[in-house]
């Protein structure tokens, strides 16, 4: 019974989780067309764009996760069009996504080769640190533009729905462990300094 209900448990969190990161991309791609400013940096999109892929197509994890990443790669493909349209002040802007994207899936395809990862854990929760931190960076470049904190929210719930999962199946990893804390830290900055952000930036509009 007891591994019934964990059982129960793990697919309920693995769907919110889905649930909860599919909003935070839906609500990357409104805010991005409201801003007409880029919602994820680079190497974030790049990194969920060939993780899905491969965790889709060559290593597949089972159904509902599959489910799952094919809603999330056509959400990351239409950020990724919004990308390519409003990041005017780069060049070559195209071929730095495409160099972008190669280098991220043979990364992620030689790592899961080599150490085994074929249900992509390191993977995704190593590039879910390095978004948290990438978005507080772009919060500093760019201000609240194509940012809310409604998608911080969102992928702070995404992410803590998996890390219980994560944990609960791989409770001696060290590494996953220190991943989940960075991660939780780094969201919750990143929520209340737009949070704060976006106050000044109220204040500011009423003293003009």
């Amino acid at each position: 019974m007891d591994d019934l209900f964990a059982q129960q448990l793990g697919r309920v969190l693995q769907l919110s989780s889905g649930v909860f990161w599919t909003i935070a991309y839906v609500l990357m791609i409104y805010k991005s067309f409201q801003d007409r400013r880029p919602s994820i940096p680079l190497a974030a999109l790049c990194a969920n764009l060939t993780w899905q892929t491969i965790f889709t197509f060559i290593y597949p994890i089972d159904d509902l996760q599959m489910l799952i990443n094919l809603v999330w790669l056509a959400l990351n493909f239409m950020i990724m069009l919004q990308y390519l349209a409003y990041t005017t002040h780069r060049k070559h802007k195209t071929i730095r996504l495409l160099l972008s994207l190669a280098a991220a899936f043979l990364i992620h395809l030689s790592f899961t080769g080599e150490f085994q990862d074929l249900q992509g854990k390191y993977l995704a929760f190593g590039m879910n640190f390095m978004m948290s931190l990438l978005f507080i960076v772009m919060l500093r470049q760019q201000g609240t533009l194509g940012q809310s904190v409604g998608i911080g929210v969102m992928k702070f719930l995404g992410s803590m729905c998996a890390a219980i999962i994560f944990y609960y199946l791989f409770p001696d990893s060290p590494l996953l462990l220190v991943l989940y804390v960075f991660i939780i830290i780094l969201d919750l900055t990143y929520i209340i300094m737009l949070k704060r952000q976006k106050r000044r930036d109220v204040g500011y509009m009423f003293r003009k």
